[in-house]
């Protein structure tokens, strides 16, 4: 990986978190909601929304399930932009 495609780890959990509370929003859930939906706690959803807090891959799908989006949705993917080698 070159140093321009460097992960910058704090901007994309911003990113998470805005897409979360986006979603949230446009389906009329509080962070309650969306906590019981998704198993966690209401703080634990704050925390995500807030983009301070790193989420697991469980957590993103429970998440994406209860948002009813695939989770590329979710996780903010595009379609390839590159070729790829070969």
């Amino acid at each position: 990986m070159s140093s321009g495609d460097e992960l910058n780890v704090d901007a994309w959990l911003r990113g998470l978190g805005r897409r979360v509370r986006i979603l949230r929003l446009t389906r009329e859930m509080t962070q309650d909601d969306l906590a019981v939906a998704a198993g966690m706690s209401r703080s634990f959803v704050s925390l995500i929304e807030k983009g301070t807090h790193g989420v697991d891959v469980v957590r993103l799908l429970r998440l994406a399930a209860a948002l009813d989006v695939p989770l590329a949705e979710l996780l903010g993917a595009t379609p390839l932009d590159r070729r790829l080698p070969g």
